[in-house]
């Protein structure tokens, strides 16, 4: 039996990245379809267009994800998260930042830098 679980995977993509590289990556990685994707669109400070990027994901699906994300990440990644657990917990929301260049390279690693935000 599934707990009940609500995962939410934010990415803002600036108008100098490539969303269909994102895309691509969310696909290979987790399996996500591009019609899980929700789209936003905003305008930046400097007048620049943003995306954001926005899967929601519940109960056995966000599970499945859970468990493709754990796979993805090293060894050492997974040491610094156990270790490090509370200062990624607020509110009783664990959050997980990963590099965005990274990623689109199919790689999850770390970092707090403009990041894929996975809630």
């Amino acid at each position: 039996m599934v707990t009940k679980i609500n995962l939410k995977i934010e990415i803002i993509v600036h108008a100098t990245e490539e969303h269909q590289k994102i895309s691509d990556a969310l696909y290979d990685i987790f399996e996500i379809e591009p019609n899980e994707i929700t789209k936003k669109e905003f305008l930046g400070h400097f007048g620049n267009p943003i995306l954001m990027l926005h899967i929601q994901m519940k109960n056995k699906r966000a599970e499945v994800l859970i468990k493709k994300l754990i796979s993805a990440i090293s060894q050492d990644d997974v040491k610094s998260l156990l270790s490090g657990m509370d200062e990624r917990i607020s509110d009783s929301t664990l959050y997980l930042r990963f590099s965005k260049q990274d990623f689109v390279k199919k790689t999850l690693t770390f970092q707090e830098k403009d990041p894929v935000r996975i809630m």
